[in-house]
C-alpha cells in the first residue's frame, strides 16, 4: 500500500470555498492545528463541518474566524474550560447552521 503524503502548504491545490469537511479532535487535544491555521491563512471559507467524534478548539477556531457556514456536532466544548466560545456566540448570533446529533 502507497500513502501519498501532502505538506499543508499545498492546501490550495485540493482546497475550495465550499467544502465539508470532516475535523477530528477532541475537545482541546489531538486537533489538526497546522492544518487548520494553514486553510484560515490561505482565506479558505464557506466550509460545511463535521466534528468527529466531538468539536472543540479546531471546530471552534475555524468558526471564530469566519470559516464554518454549517457544522454537525454530537458535542462542542473545550472539556473543563466550558462550551466552545465561538459557536455559542456564532449559534446565538445566527450567523451559523448547527446540526447536532444527540
Amino acid at each position: 500500500m502507497r500513502v501519498e503524503k501532502m505538506d499543508v502548504t499545498e492546501l490550495k491545490s485540493v482546497f475550495k470555498d465550499g467544502l465539508t469537511v470532516a475535523l477530528g479532535g477532541q475537545s482541546i487535544t489531538m486537533n489538526p492545528v497546522q492544518l487548520i491555521c494553514q486553510v484560515l491563512k490561505d482565506g479558505f471559507k464557506n466550509f460545511h463541518l463535521v466534528a468527529s467524534p466531538v468539536g472543540g478548539f479546531g471546530a471552534d477556531l475555524m468558526i471564530g474566524a469566519g470559516a464554518v457556514k454549517s457544522i454537525e456536532f454530537a458535542q462542542m466544548g473545550l472539556w473543563e474550560y466550558g462550551l466552545a466560545p465561538n459557536l455559542r456566540r456564532y449559534s446565538q448570533e445566527g450567523r451559523i447552521v448547527c446540526v447536532e446529533h444527540t
